[in-house]
């Protein structure tokens, strides 16, 4: 294993705009006490993290977030000093993983994928990395604490597909990209998080999860996800109006929404639906669902098993590729409470000419460009062109901002005090989520 793993050092531009009250923030600090806290223009050596090599070719899998932003990317090959240039193949931050090439100039020893679906809680777990950018080849041992992991919000970028692997294996910082590894030496997850304020915890993307979507990015350069346009919450047999399932009930994935002239619609697919299988799988809720639909094969029939007025029915339904606005949203903030929106300055001619016909003067916090009139912040009163300025307090600056606080919201069923500018005139808008849904 040893010589598959590599050390990645990452070069970007440091600005003002990018060092926030972040733990980013915090190293300034601590390493430049005489106040100079890194809020001035610097390109130097600001990331570093782990990969390991994936092909004799010299393709390498890291985590998305190890080489985000990066002005220039190096590899440094186990046992050299020297630094490599490395191209960025493709990267996906929604699972964040990318795929990087290196010209060796020789064939690398590439290393052997577990099957992560094997593996069980208990099971030992080795995690090989580079901790701190420069303790290579470092070896930390634990086990398998839990599988399935998601809904973790996870500072600098939460990927929006989760099924993470949880072990008590150190995963220092430098470690991210690298391996976790069974006893016998065979990759079974991808370490990409850890908890600093707890001991013991760290996550990790399974193998069987990340080897399908390298492959997507050696192959296209990009990850092709499907979609048949649903809103899905978990089925609760409490709230059932099928009573003869109530008791039986396995779980699965109820059906709240669906796009018009979507496969889900062409399909029959109906409101109140529960999905119990899909693809020759069963669901067991609604991450499962997410999961399962994003992996299916686009532009190919599919069987889909529903309950529906207590009977079991089989659909067939053809998945499309996801559109970029379900993956995103404008500028990049996807949908949530009903509300797609952009950073306030941007430049973009839609959200150019929703500031001239609303006479938004550009300045911190984000707009609204496209609203659901039924969602839940159409009901409590926010409107297209509204620039939301704070969240429950949390002043929002831009889409970074936005964006963390949607993700820790994400799961959230109390009401949120939004601050709104419209015009000149800002005012505070009671927001109170409805069950929180997936869209597939």
């Amino acid at each position: 294993m040893g010589p598959s793993v590599v050390s990645i050092v990452t070069d970007r531009s440091v600005t003002g705009g990018m060092v926030d009250d972040t733990p980013l923030r915090e190293l300034f600090r601590r390493f430049f006490p005489q106040g100079d806290d890194g809020t001035g223009p610097r390109l130097g050596r600001t990331g570093s993290g782990s990969g390991f090599v994936v092909s004799p070719e010299g393709l390498i899998l890291t985590n998305a977030h190890v080489v985000a932003n990066a002005d220039a990317v190096r590899v440094r090959l186990a046992g050299e000093r020297r630094e490599r240039p490395a191209r960025l193949v493709g990267s996906d931050p929604n699972t964040d993983l990318a795929l990087l090439q290196v010209e060796a100039g020789q064939a690398l020893t590439p290393v052997e994928f577990g099957d992560s679906d094997a593996i069980l809680i208990g099971d030992w777990a080795v995690a090989v990395g580079n901790p701190f950018g420069n303790l290579e080849g470092s070896v930390t041992v634990g086990v398998i604490s839990a599988k399935g992991r998601s809904d973790l919000v996870i500072d600098g970028g939460t990927p929006r597909y989760q099924d993470f692997i949880q072990t008590d294996a150190s995963i220092n910082f430098g470690n991210s990209g690298g391996p976790l590894c069974d006893l016998e030496g065979r990759v079974i997850g991808v370490t990409t998080a850890i908890n600093a304020g707890g001991q013991g915890i760290g996550f990790a993307i399974p193998s069987n999860f990340a080897r399908r979507i390298y492959m997507q990015l050696r192959d296209h350069g990009r990850v092709v996800r499907a979609w048949i346009g649903i809103v899905t919450t978990e089925s609760d047999p409490q709230r059932t109006q099928e009573p003869a399932l109530a008791e039986t009930d396995r779980g699965g994935a109820r059906v709240t929404g669906i796009q018009p002239d979507s496969p889900a619609a062409r399909a029959g697919l109906a409101v109140g639906d529960v999905i119990d299988e899909f693809a020759g799988q069963p669901v067991e809720d609604e991450h499962d669902l997410f999961l399962r639909v994003a992996e299916a094969p686009v532009g190919m029939e599919t069987s889909c098993t529903i309950r529906r007025d207590g009977e079991s029915r089989r659909l067939r339904i053809t998945p499309v590729e996801l559109p970029a606005t379900a993956a995103h949203g404008p500028g990049a903030a996807g949908q949530w409470l009903g509300l797609e929106v952009a950073d306030a300055r941007d430049p973009s001619p839609q959200v150019e000419q929703l500031r001239e016909a609303l006479g938004v003067i550009p300045g911190q916090g984000v707009i609204v460009v496209r609203l659901d009139a039924a969602g839940d912040a159409a009901r409590a009163g926010i409107h297209p062109g509204d620039v939301i300025v704070a969240i429950d307090g949390q002043s929002i600056g831009g889409l970074k901002d936005y964006q963390l606080a949607r993700d820790r919201a994400a799961r959230r069923h109390e009401p949120m005090e939004f601050e709104v500018r419209t015009g000149g005139v800002e005012r505070l808008v009671r927001v109170i989520p409805s069950a929180a849904g997936a869209e597939q």
